[in-house]
């Protein structure tokens, strides 16, 4: 049986994946980690071993529609492989952007299961999203899960197993419409948005935002803002080129420089005696070719490693925001 990760670029997919099959696969705190689909065995911690179940990791997605090479991946392999089953990660923290998504799963006849990730997130938030209203208001199985900590992974399996072989209704269906009409796939759109935020309006609660509890929000603020947030970038790649190209970075190379040198020395002592071409292809060609390339890894480590830390705290997200209107008039 095979059953397919489906979601919005972040929402836990993967993490879920890894935690299904034991893999190792690349997650990351930003959209475009998964661009191809994976699959692999679940294992038996969440298969009670009446029959093998494939998980099929499927690149994020945010309509059925592609607009990515990403997206037409998850699109053609859900519409022509007909897997028996669809677990669709739905980011609880944005219930309205994920279920526009998920309405359309409905829509094929696949049977569907709800795996309401970041619950966790949420709850720390103070929203709360009546689960039992969801799953009556979607037609399928909804399951709260934290992919982190395997939270309601199994219950997610075993929901989506159950369901082989079940049609579902489908609570919205969008009708033939004229795909090559932008204007009717906008209004087609506005429509199922609607549908969609009807449903998280009967079923989402989300507390009222007060100052101790909206610190996240403000630093959201202050680095997306179209003039400051661009200042903050520029100081903060400042200091990571800096660090990376001056002090730390440098400091690194010259210990290593220093260790390379000294072999490059005694290397030079020990063929003293040896044919003059012979030593100055060992010693000047490859220990000081190699050696002048290998001195400037450091640098590009301690740059790597500082990027690295932003993309996981979540700032170069939030970079692409301030960046995306300036690339725009790029190109």
């Amino acid at each position: 049986m095979r059953i397919a990760l489906t979601g919005n670029p972040n929402s836990g997919k993967t993490t879920m994946y890894n935690a299904l099959t034991g893999r190792k696969e690349k997650i990351g705190n930003w959209a475009g980690v998964t661009v191809d689909k994976k699959e692999s065995a679940i294992k038996k911690t969440y298969n009670d071993g009446s029959k093998e179940l494939i998980a099929v990791d499927l690149p994020g997605a945010y309509s059925m529609s592609p607009f990515t090479s990403e997206e037409s991946i998850t699109s053609s392999y859900v519409k022509n492989e007909h897997p028996d089953a669809i677990i669709n990660i739905v980011d609880a923290t944005n219930l309205s952007r994920s279920l526009f998504f998920t309405t359309q799963l409905l829509e094929l006849g696949i049977p569907v299961v709800v795996a309401l990730n970041k619950s966790d997130i949420n709850d720390k938030k103070g929203n709360k999203i009546d689960i039992t209203k969801l799953s009556e208001k979607l037609g399928c199985p909804v399951v709260r899960t934290v992919s982190t900590n395997d939270d309601g992974l199994k219950e997610a399996v075993a929901a989506a197993v159950k369901l082989e072989g079940k049609g579902q209704k489908a609570p919205y269906v969008q009708g033939d419409i004229d795909l090559s009409s932008k204007e009717e796939v906008d209004k087609a759109d506005r429509k199922r948005f609607e549908y969609v935020n009807s449903i998280v309006k009967d079923v989402e609660v989300r507390k009222t935002f007060t100052k101790d509890k909206n610190v996240g929000d403000k630093i959201d603020k202050i680095v997306t803002n179209p003039i400051l947030g661009l200042l903050i970038f520029a100081g903060i790649m400042f200091v990571v080129f800096y660090v990376s190209q001056t002090t730390v970075g440098t400091w690194l190379a010259d210990i290593l420089v220093g260790w390379i040198e000294a072999f490059q020395g005694w290397a030079g002592d020990k063929m003293a005696d040896a044919n003059p071409l012979l030593s100055a292809l060992l010693v000047d060609g490859i220990i000081g070719g190699v050696g002048a390339v290998v001195g400037f890894l450091p640098l590009v480590m301690v740059m790597y490693f500082l990027i690295a830390l932003l993309e996981d705290c979540g700032y170069m997200a939030r970079a692409t925001v301030v960046l995306d209107p300036i690339f725009k008039r790029v190109g």
